[in-house]
């Protein structure tokens, strides 16, 4: 995700904050330093207000990314048709 974007996210916040708690941030910094965010993130978690719930989990998945799941952990997914044994298609595709 763009630096932009996080930004973006974390000035969400802010307002969010400001508005709803008399609370302000500083964006830049929310962006910047991984501590001060997650104090915020707690702070917009333990509110009332699902706005807040909103904003903080979307700045939480920008700054924090899960890891991605290693390949030998992912299954296939099972195929949509499953075929019986000794039946086959009849026509033509078109």
């Amino acid at each position: 995700m763009l630096d932009s974007e996080k930004m973006a996210i974390a000035a969400h916040l802010h307002v969010a904050l400001r508005r709803r708690h008399g609370r302000v941030t500083d964006v830049e910094w929310l962006v910047r330093d991984a501590t001060y965010a997650r104090e915020i993130i707690a702070l917009a978690l333990r509110s009332e207000h699902t706005e807040l719930h909103d904003w903080a989990q979307k700045l939480a998945l920008a700054l924090f990314p899960q890891p991605p799941v290693p390949r030998a952990q992912v299954r296939e997914p099972a195929p949509l048709v499953r075929a019986e044994p000794g039946r086959r298609y009849v026509g033509g595709l078109r």
